[in-house]
C-alpha cells in the first residue's frame, strides 16, 4: 500500500513538473510572439514615417510628454474621439511655457497607426492659418502620440450644440457676425486643400464636421483631424478615388456612401451640413428627435423643398441676422448637400457666398436708413403685422425694433417669405396632429375588423419565459425578438414548450419613436395577408409595452443560411434557392399590385424568413412605404434602406418606386448566386457595381457550395435576371411580376433528380455579360 502511495506522489510530482515545464515554455512562446510583433510594429511604423518628415517635424519623448501632461491626468482632458483622448499640455519653450494640445493613442488598433501616420505625413506637409498646427509627435514603442497648437475656444459643435447641452455656461453664444466668420475661416482651410497645396495634388479631407473645426481664443476657425484625408492627383483623368467608406454619420455624402467613389465634392456636401449646424444650432444626428427629423441634412432639404426651412433656422438667429444675409447662407447651404455631386459648388465659390453674407449682415447694421411701408399695399402690411407678432415670440423692445428693420430692407418676395414663418410652422403642427389622429384611426379600424389577438404584457411575459435571453431569435436597431407559445385554437399565451411557438418583437421603450415604429408594423403588416409574408397574429400595447405577435419561422431568415450558417448544417441547394427567391418576388408582386400599393424599402436577406417547409415569407414592413397614386410616378420621402441594397436612383433623388424594390430583390438574388454579402471589402465596392463591372464566368461567380447543381444555362438566365434588376436606370429594370415569371420558367426546368451537370469545358464557355442587365 505505502509503494502504491508512493507511486501515485510520484506520478504527480512528474504531472506537476510536466505542467510547469509546459506553461514555461508557452510563456517564452508568448513572450517571443509579442517581441516579434512589437519588432515588426516599430519597423512598419519606422519604414512610413520617412526621414524627410522626422526632418520637418519635432519628436519628443515619452517623459517630455508625461511631464506635459502631469502624467496624463485626467483633469487635463479636453476632447475624447475614435483616436483616444485630447490633453492640454504645458511645454517649457525657452523660458516660456506653452499650451499645446496632445491627442494620445487609446489602442494599438491598425486603424489608429494608419491615422497617426497619415496625420503626420500630411501636416508635414501643409501650411495655412486655416488649418490646425502640428508642432510634433511621439512614436516611443506603442506609444504614438501628437502634438498640435491649442486652439483655446475649443470646437465648433461646443458652442453650438454639445458643451452647451451639457450645461455648460462658461461658453458665450457665437453671434451671426461670429458664425458667418467661422464658416469663412474654415471654407479658407478647405479651399486650400481642395486647391492650393501647391504640391500637385489636392487633398480630400473625408471627416469635416463640426468637432474637426477648432476655434482659438478670437475664435478663428481652423480646420484639424487629418487621420482620414486622401491625396487625389489634381489633373487626374478620372475624378473620384475608390476607397472603403469613412467618414462620420450624417456628414457622409450619398454618392460616395453609395459607390465608394470620393470626390472633393465629398468635403463640399459635409460641410454643407456643417453649415446648417451653424443655421439650426443642433448636430448632424440627433436621435431624441422623431424619425424624419434625426438626420439634419434629409430635414434640411424636406424643409427647403417644403418652403418652412425658417421652421428649423435657430430662433435667435432669425432674430438677429439679417435676412439678406441669412437667405444667401441657407441657399449655399442647400447648394452643397445637393445629392447630385456635379451640382455642388466649389469651396471658392462657397467662400464667396459666405464673403458676400457677412457683407450684406455689415452693411444692414452700418447703413440702416429707416424706411416707411406704404399703406396702400394691404398685403405688405399684412405681412407687416405678421412678421411683428412672430417677432414678439423671440424678443421685446430693441429686438423687435431689429427685427422689423430687417424686414422693412427686404424685397416683398423675402417679406412674404418671412411673414409666414410661423403661420407655417402652426400648419405643419396641425397637420401632423391630424397625421397621427387619422393613423390612430387607422390603427383602430384594423384592430375592430381583423382577427389580431390583444395581449397584455403579462400574457407575453409568461409565453416568453419572461422575455428569456436563451430564447432571443434575433435583435434588430430598435427591438428585440422572442421566442413565445400560445394556444393552437385560441392563440392564447401557454406556457414554455406547450401549444405553438411564435415569434415575439418588442420594441424598446425608451426611444420616442416607438409609438410610431409599433403603429407603422400593424398597420402595414395587419391589412396584408399573403403566403409569402409573415403573418401578424396579435399585439400588445399595455402600459408604456409595445410588443407585435408573428408567426413562427423555424428556419430563420435567409442570411443566415447564406452567410451564417454553423460548419454542421448544409447549404441551400440549387433548387431551394430559387425556391426561396420566387417565393421572395411573389410576396413582392402582392405589395405592389394596384390592390395593395405598398413599397418595402429594406429588402434584404435578413427580411426573408423561412418556415418549416423551406417557404420563403417576407418580414421587417417598419419601412414600408404607401406607393404613388393616381397618375404619379414616384413617392418623395427621406432616404431609408440598407447600404448595398438601397437603390441608386432613390439614393440620389429620394424619389422611391416599386423598382427601387425590385433593385432590392436583385442583389438578394446576387447574394443567393454568388454567396457573396452586398459589400465586398476586398474588392472595395458593393455586389452590384461588382457584377455589372465586367464579363464573368458563371463557374467563377456562383457559390461553390451548389456547384454541379445547376447546368450553364439555368445560372445563366438567374444572372442575367439579377443583371436586369439591379441596372442603374430604374425603367430598364422589370417590374416584380416579371421578375415571378422569369423564376417561375426557371424553377420549372430545374430537376434535381436528372440534373444535366456541365462540364468544365461549357461552363468556362458561358460567359454573363454586363450589358444584358443594362438593355
Amino acid at each position: 500500500m505505502t509503494q502504491t502511495w508512493g507511486f501515485l506522489f510520484g506520478y504527480t510530482n512528474i504531472i506537476a513538473n510536466g505542467a510547469i515545464v509546459l506553461i514555461t515554455i508557452l510563456s517564452i512562446v508568448v513572450y517571443k510572439f509579442r517581441q516579434q510583433q512589437e519588432a515588426e510594429f516599430l519597423a512598419k511604423k519606422n519604414y512610413l514615417l520617412s526621414l524627410s518628415v522626422r526632418q520637418m517635424c519635432y519628436c519628443f519623448s515619452f517623459y517630455e510628454m508625461k511631464q506635459a501632461t502631469s502624467n496624463f491626468d485626467d483633469t487635463l482632458v479636453i476632447g475624447k474621439g475614435g483616436f483616444g483622448n485630447v490633453y492640454k499640455g504645458t511645454l517649457a519653450v525657452g523660458d516660456t511655457p506653452t499650451a499645446v494640445a496632445i491627442k494620445r493613442l487609446n489602442s494599438m488598433s491598425n486603424q489608429g497607426s494608419a491615422e497617426f501616420l497619415a496625420e503626420i505625413q500630411m501636416l508635414t506637409k501643409l501650411r495655412h492659418s486655416h488649418l490646425v498646427s502640428l508642432i510634433g509627435y511621439c512614436d516611443e514603442g506603442w506609444e504614438m502620440i501628437l502634438v498640435y497648437e491649442f486652439m483655446a475656444g475649443g470646437t465648433l459643435a461646443d458652442h453650438l450644440y454639445k458643451r452647451v447641452r451639457q450645461g455648460d455656461t462658461s461658453l458665450r453664444p457665437l453671434s451671426w457676425v461670429q458664425r458667418l466668420k467661422i464658416c469663412i475661416g474654415a471654407a479658407q482651410g478647405l479651399h486650400y486643400l481642395h486647391s492650393g497645396t501647391g504640391i500637385q495634388h489636392r487633398i480630400i479631407h473625408r471627416d469635416v464636421k463640426a468637432t474637426n473645426i477648432l476655434l482659438d481664443e478670437n475664435f478663428a476657425a481652423k480646420i484639424s483631424d487629418f487621420g482620414l484625408s486622401k491625396i487625389s492627383p489634381a489633373n487626374q483623368a478620372t475624378t473620384y478615388v475608390s476607397t472603403r467608406v469613412k467618414g462620420t454619420c450624417g456628414y457622409l455624402d450619398p454618392y460616395y456612401y453609395q459607390t465608394l467613389r470620393l470626390t472633393w465634392r465629398s468635403d463640399v456636401y459635409s460641410f454643407g451640413v456643417v453649415l446648417f449646424e451653424v443655421l439650426c444650432g443642433r448636430p448632424a444626428v440627433d436621435r431624441t428627435l422623431e424619425e424624419e427629423q434625426i438626420g439634419l441634412a434629409g430635414w434640411a432639404q424636406h424643409c427647403f423643398g417644403e418652403e418652412i426651412i425658417g421652421k428649423i433656422i435657430e430662433p435667435r438667429m432669425k432674430e438677429e441676422a439679417c435676412p439678406d444675409s441669412l437667405e444667401l447662407l441657407v441657399k449655399v447651404a442647400i447648394q452643397c448637400i445637393d445629392i447630385r455631386p456635379k451640382h455642388r459648388p466649389t469651396m471658392a465659390e462657397v467662400l464667396v457666398c459666405l464673403e458676400s453674407a457677412l457683407a450684406l449682415q455689415t452693411k444692414s447694421t452700418e447703413y440702416y436708413l429707416p424706411e416707411i411701408i406704404p399703406s396702400h399695399d394691404d398685403q405688405v402690411e399684412k405681412d407687416r403685422s405678421d412678421f411683428e407678432v412672430e417677432s414678439e415670440n423671440y424678443g421685446t423692445g430693441k429686438d423687435n425694433i431689429a427685427n422689423i428693420r430687417h424686414q422693412k430692407k427686404q424685397p416683398y418676395a423675402m417679406q412674404r417669405f418671412v411673414a409666414f414663418l410661423s403661420v407655417t410652422a402652426q400648419t405643419i403642427s396641425a397637420s401632423r396632429e391630424a397625421k397621427t389622429a387619422r393613423d390612430n384611426g387607422v390603427l383602430t379600424a384594423i384592430l375592430k375588423s381583423s382577427k389580431l389577438k390583444s395581449y397584455t404584457f403579462k400574457d407575453l411575459n409568461l409565453a416568453t419565459r419572461k422575455f428569456n435571453t436563451d430564447g432571443v431569435l434575433g435583435t434588430g436597431f430598435n427591438h428585440s425578438v422572442y421566442e413565445g407559445w400560445v394556444d393552437e385554437s385560441t392563440f392564447s399565451a401557454a406556457r414554455w414548450g406547450t401549444g405553438m411557438p411564435i415569434a415575439v418583437k418588442r420594441l424598446r421603450t425608451e426611444s420616442r419613436q416607438v409609438d410610431k415604429w409599433w403603429l407603422t408594423g400593424i398597420n402595414n403588416v395587419g391589412k396584408l395577408s399573403h403566403p409569402n409574408i409573415v403573418k401578424l397574429i396579435g399585439y400588445c400595447c399595455d402600459k408604456k409595452h409595445r410588443l407585435q405577435v408573428y408567426e413562427y419561422m423555424p428556419q430563420g431568415s435567409l442570411d443566415t443560411h447564406l452567410f451564417k450558417r454553423d460548419s454542421d448544417s448544409q447549404p441551400l441547394s440549387w433548387k431551394l434557392r430559387i425556391s426561396i427567391a420566387l417565393g421572395a418576388a411573389r410576396a413582392l408582386a402582392y405589395l405592389h399590385s394596384p390592390e395593395t400599393n405598398l413599397i418595402h424599402r429594406d429588402i434584404k436577406p435578413s427580411k426573408i424568413l423561412i418556415d418549416s417547409n423551406y417557404n420563403a415569407k417576407l418580414s421587417g414592413f417598419g419601412s414600408a412605404k404607401d406607393g404613388p397614386r393616381h397618375e404619379e410616378t414616384h413617392v418623395t420621402t427621406l432616404v431609408q434602406g440598407t447600404f448595398g441594397y438601397a437603390d441608386p436612383e432613390y439614393f440620389m433623388t429620394s424619389q422611391v418606386t416599386t423598382k427601387s424594390d425590385v433593385y432590392s430583390f436583385g442583389v438578394v438574388l446576387l447574394n443567393i448566386l454568388t454567396g457573396r454579402k452586398a459589400i465586398l471589402r476586398a474588392e472595395e465596392m458593393n455586389l452590384a457595381s461588382w457584377a455589372h463591372s465586367k464579363e464573368h464566368v458563371i463557374s467563377d461567380i456562383m457559390d461553390a457550395d451548389i456547384n454541379g447543381q445547376y447546368t450553364a444555362g439555368e445560372a445563366s438566365k438567374a444572372f442575367s435576371l439579377a443583371l436586369k434588376c439591379t441596372s442603374e436606370d430604374s425603367k430598364s429594370r422589370p417590374n416584380a411580376k416579371q421578375v415571378v415569371e422569369e423564376l417561375d420558367q426557371l424553377l420549372a426546368s430545374i430537376n434535381l433528380e436528372n440534373i444535366n451537370k456541365p462540364t468544365e469545358s461549357n461552363l468556362s464557355k458561358s460567359t454573363a455579360s454586363p450589358s444584358t442587365g443594362r438593355n
